[in-house]
C-alpha cells in the first residue's frame, strides 16, 4: 500500500459513508441534516516512519450551502475498512506536536499543510511528555501537549484570519497583554494563495480549570447554608466568589482596553459608535424577542410537554408580555441615543466557561473563538465591548440557578438564596469593570452611566431571549432559567 493508494481509497468514499462517519463525531455541527453531498475537497495524503496519514477537506452541502471540515486519518489495517481517525493515535500526536520544532509541512502542488512556530523560540516537547487528546470535545479538538501547551485543532473551517488566532497573537505576542496564555504557533492550510487557519498552539496554564466549575464549588457551601449564607452573617461581602468577580470585571476591562489601544491596525482600530449602530443593535435585539416568542407560542401549543408542566404558568406570563418587551427596547435605543462609545474587537462569546482559574489563583481569558456557527466575517466583527459584559452577568444567571438546583434547602429558600449571590456577583463585577478608568487607555465607553447601563441592558435582553430559543429547542428542561432571567429583567 502506497500513500497514493492510500488517497485513492479515501477518494473513493461515497456521501453515505461520510455522512454516517460524520454523525458519530461530536465536533459535526449538522447531525440533524441530511447533506445532500461530502466530497473530498482537499487531500494531502503523506507517511513517516512507516505510518500513512491524510490531511482531508471534507467540503459537505447541506441545503444548497457548502461547508469544510477538517479531518485527518490514518491508513490502519486493523480498523473497520482499514481507515482510521490519526488522532487516537499517540504517535500521530506526538509527530503533530513536534512538527512546530522543525517547522514541518507537506505539499502536493498549489496545496499546503503546515505547521508554524510563533515567535523565535519553537516550543521544544519534553522527550517524556505525553500529548493526550482532551475529552471535553465539542466543536474543536484538542490535545494536551505534556504540561507546556494546548493544541487545538479546527474542525470547521474556511478561508481568512480565525479570530482566536487574530485575537490570541494580538494580545500575548504584539500586546504582552497578561490574561491570556501565549501563541506558540499555528496550522495553515493553503491552496491556490488561499489561507485558512487549521488550529493553534498555546501556552498551558498549569493546574487550570475553568472559572465556571470554580465559581460552583467556592459558592457551594455557602447555598447549602441558606439565604443568610454559611458565615451566618447576611452581608453581601460574604458572598462566596463576588471577590473573584470583581477581579474579573477589572481583568474583562484591561482586555478591552488593550483591544481599543490599536489605532494603526484597521482590523482593531477602535470605530465610534453611532445612533444608526443603535438602532441597528434594538432591531437585532426585537427579532430575538419575537422569534423566542414565537417559539414559546409553538411549544405550549404542543401537546407532547414542549415546555415543562411546572413551567407553563410562568411561560404563559411571559407569552403575555411581548408588547412590554418590545417598548422597553424602544426605551433602552433612546435613552442610548448617539451616546453608545466605541464599536472595537471584542470576545464575542463571553462567559465563565470562557476563563481559566489557575492553580496561582489567577484568571486567564482563552477562547476568542465566536459562535462557530457563525460565518468569520461575521465574529471579526466589532462591536460595543459591553456585548461581553452582557454576557458574563448571563453566566453568572446560570450559575446562580446551577447551585440552587443543587440546595436541598425548600423552593422559597432556594430562590432567595439564589437571587442573593446573583445579585451580588453581577455588582461586584460590573464594580470591577466600571471602576476606576486609565486615564491614558483609549476611553471607549458611553460618557454617561445611563447610557452604559441602558447598553447592557438591551444586549442582556437579547441574550436571555436567546437562551430561551436554545433551551426550547435543546434542553427544554432548562427553561426555567431565561423564564426567570426575562421576568427579572423587565
Amino acid at each position: 500500500m502506497t500513500v497514493a493508494d492510500f488517497g485513492d481509497r479515501l477518494r473513493a468514499i461515497s456521501t453515505a459513508e461520510w455522512t454516517a462517519w460524520l454523525r458519530q463525531q461530536r465536533w459535526f455541527g449538522a447531525k440533524a441534516a441530511e447533506p445532500s453531498q461530502v466530497r473530498v475537497g482537499l487531500l494531502l495524503p503523506f507517511e513517516h516512519e512507516g505510518h500513512r496519514w491524510a490531511v482531508v477537506r471534507l467540503d459537505v452541502e447541506v441545503a444548497g450551502t457548502v461547508r469544510w471540515y477538517q479531518v485527518i486519518l490514518a491508513d490502519d489495517p486493523a480498523a473497520t475498512g482499514g481507515i482510521s481517525t490519526a488522532l487516537l493515535d499517540e504517535g500521530f500526536r506526538r509527530f503533530l506536536a513536534d512538527a512546530f520544532a522543525r517547522g514541518w509541512a507537506v505539499e502536493r502542488g498549489a496545496t499546503r499543510w503546515a505547521a508554524v512556530a510563533a515567535g523565535h523560540t519553537p516550543l521544544i516537547v519534553p522527550p517524556d511528555a505525553r500529548v493526550e487528546l482532551g475529552s471535553a470535545e465539542q466543536s474543536n479538538t484538542s490535545m494536551r501537549v505534556g504540561d507546556v501547551a494546548i493544541l487545538k485543532l479546527f474542525r470547521r473551517i474556511e478561508p481568512g484570519a480565525h479570530p482566536d488566532v487574530e485575537m490570541t497573537e494580538f494580545l500575548t505576542t504584539r500586546h504582552a497583554f497578561p490574561y491570556t496564555p501565549t501563541l506558540l504557533g499555528t496550522l495553515v492550510l493553503e491552496d491556490a494563495g488561499e489561507r485558512t487557519i487549521a488550529g493553534m498552539l498555546q501556552e498551558l496554564v498549569p493546574g487550570a480549570r475553568d472559572a465556571w466549575a470554580y465559581a460552583l464549588e467556592r459558592a457551594r457551601p455557602w447555598f447549602a447554608g441558606g439565604a443568610i449564607g454559611a458565615s451566618g452573617t447576611g452581608r453581601d461581602q460574604d458572598v462566596p466568589f463576588a471577590g473573584d468577580a470583581r477581579r474579573i470585571g477589572r481583568i474583562t476591562r484591561e482586555l478591552h482596553e488593550v483591544l481599543a489601544s490599536d489605532d494603526d491596525d484597521e482590523d482593531f482600530a477602535p470605530e465610534a459608535a453611532t445612533g444608526e449602530e443603535v438602532e441597528e443593535w434594538g432591531e437585532a435585539t426585537r427579532r430575538q424577542v419575537e422569534e423566542a416568542l414565537d417559539l414559546l407560542a409553538s411549544q405550549l401549543a404542543r401537546t407532547d410537554g414542549g415546555v415543562p408542566p411546572d413551567r407553563i404558568a410562568e411561560a404563559k406570563a411571559v407569552l403575555a408580555r411581548r408588547a412590554h418587551y418590545l417598548a422597553r427596547i424602544e426605551e433602552l435605543v433612546d435613552a442610548v441615543g448617539d451616546d453608545a462609545g466605541f464599536m472595537i474587537r471584542h470576545h464575542g462569546d463571553y462567559h465563565l466557561g470562557q476563563l481559566l482559574h489557575s492553580a496561582g489563583d489567577a484568571f486567564m481569558i482563552i477562547d476568542f473563538e465566536g459562535e462557530p456557527s457563525r460565518p468569520l466575517a461575521q465574529r471579526r466583527r466589532k462591536a460595543s465591548p459591553l456585548r461581553d459584559v452582557a454576557g458574563m452577568l448571563r453566566s453568572f444567571a446560570y450559575a446562580a440557578a446551577t447551585l440552587a438546583a443543587e440546595s436541598r434547602a425548600d423552593p422559597a429558600t432556594r430562590e432567595v438564596t439564589g437571587g442573593r449571590w446573583e445579585r451580588a456577583v453581577r455588582a461586584a463585577f460590573l464594580e470591577g469593570y466600571l471602576g476606576e478608568r486609565d486615564a491614558e487607555a483609549s476611553d471607549f465607553l458611553p460618557e454617561e452611566p445611563e447610557s452604559v447601563e441602558a447598553l447592557v441592558a438591551l444586549f442582556e435582553m437579547e441574550k436571555v431571549f436567546y437562551e430561551l430559543a436554545y433551551e426550547l429547542n435543546n434542553r427544554p428542561a432548562w427553561v426555567g432559567i431565561p423564564l426567570r432571567g426575562i421576568a427579572r429583567m423587565t
